[in-house]
């Protein structure tokens, strides 16, 4: 699985939606399941992170691309509240 932001020529065929990966291409082979995506890094001194994203059957176009992606939806679940409520 190679991994780049949206933009510019590349062989990706899914986008990540939500979560700490919004917008990130991909290319991925499989129809079904849960992916593990590596989340990107600010710098190098930050630790690697992965976030779990769910293939759908949901398709996204976008202008100047004559496929639409894959979408892929975050699947790890929301940090819990951390208010003083």
């Amino acid at each position: 699985m190679s991994t780049q932001r949206h933009g510019g020529g590349h062989d990706c065929n899914a986008i990540c939606l939500g979560g700490p990966c919004h917008g990130l291409l991909t290319h991925i082979d499989q129809d079904i399941g849960i992916l593990v995506v590596p989340v990107p890094r600010r710098s190098p001194d930050e630790p690697e992170v992965c976030a779990r994203y769910r293939i759908t059957r949901e398709r996204v176009r976008y202008c100047g691309q004559v496929e639409p992606y894959i979408a892929l939806h975050w699947a790890d679940p929301p940090p819990p509240c951390s208010c003083g409520a």
